[in-house]
């Protein structure tokens, strides 16, 4: 068993070190055998040619963790598939990562190779499309822990989850919406259908979703209450856009010409001059609720009062 952490720095030191002795080719350390625990997190200077190197060494693991260390899919994640049929634990997860195109490449060899996979955490990677996430959940049914945050998914995966994974106990769904785009948002009613066939499975970070028009009532509703429910409700729909904006933060840093280019949309009450905007072009998304024209005593009141709210005052958005 060897973990290594490449944030801290004498684990940094020992990390480097155990790379070393990974080979291109030659003689294998007496230990390479007996290893099946491997996990390396956080350490962005993994190459592509490191891992392979690290495949070729190890040839027993079942416990594999790149936690925010690589980008590695295509090939490489092929190559790892097809070398650990008997993978029990893979996180591949990743944080504003650069992505290459050949996108599904990499799920599709899980599904051919990996049947035994129990814990299985691709979080971040928006290149990855519904049908090959589908893929995996279908060919993995000893899954019992999957994390999906950030992906872009819908009630199709909630649905295949159901069908394929009775023995599934932990689901993490953070970010797993589009606040106003129904092709990707995740209903109650497919959650309450999973944990009914499940009842033992434990599902982290679901909240239903307001829609921007719900989102600008609860604003609303909060300047003239200003009370617990209000707050909460306010508190849990900002969450919502901002889970989006980083989600699509992951999605503009995955290609270097989009790097600096903003995320920025405008939503609309029906029948109102109320209107909000998410920019996520700052260092920290800012969301901006204003009014047309100021054409009633509550709507002067708010254009004196526009909310300016980013993701370091969620803990008090009474602020």
């Amino acid at each position: 068993r060897i973990e290594l952490k490449g944030g801290e720095a004498e684990d940094r030191t020992r990390l480097e070190r155990f790379l070393k002795i990974v080979p291109g080719g030659g003689r294998k350390p007496v230990y390479s055998s007996k290893l099946i625990h491997l996990k390396i997190s956080h350490y962005h200077a993994l190459s592509n040619k490191k891992i392979k190197g690290i495949v070729h060494t190890f040839p027993n693991v079942i416990h594999l963790d790149f936690e925010g260390s690589t980008d590695c899919i295509g090939k490489t994640l092929k190559l790892i598939a097809k070398s650990y049929p008997n993978l029990e634990y893979f996180d591949i997860s990743t944080l504003h990562r650069g992505f290459k195109i050949e996108k599904d490449i990499g799920l599709s060899a899980i599904v051919n190779s990996c049947h035994k996979l129990k814990c299985l955490n691709i979080s971040g990677h928006t290149e990855f499309s519904e049908v090959s996430i589908c893929n995996v959940i279908c060919s993995c049914p000893r899954l019992q822990q999957l994390d999906l945050s950030y992906c872009e998914i819908t009630d199709i995966t909630i649905e295949e989850i159901a069908r394929s994974c009775p023995n599934l106990k932990y689901l993490n769904l953070r970010g797993c919406y589009i606040v106003g785009y129904p092709t990707y948002i995740i209903s109650k009613e497919a959650i309450d259908q999973l944990i009914s066939l499940n009842p033992n499975i434990h599902i982290e970070n679901f909240e239903e979703t307001l829609t921007p028009s719900d989102l600008i009532g609860a604003v609303r509703n909060h300047l003239i209450q200003n009370n617990d429910a209000s707050r909460q409700t306010l508190g849990r729909g900002l969450q919502s856009l901002l889970d989006l904006s980083m989600r699509d933060d992951l999605q503009w840093y995955s290609d270097p010409g989009l790097a600096r280019t903003r995320f920025h949309q405008a939503f609309r009450q029906t029948n109102s001059d109320m209107f909000m905007t998410v920019d996520s072009g700052a260092d920290n998304p800012i969301i901006t609720i204003n009014r047309d024209s100021p054409r009633s005593d509550f709507n002067r009141i708010l254009a004196d009062r526009i909310e300016w709210l980013n993701s370091t005052d969620l803990t008090n958005p009474e602020q």
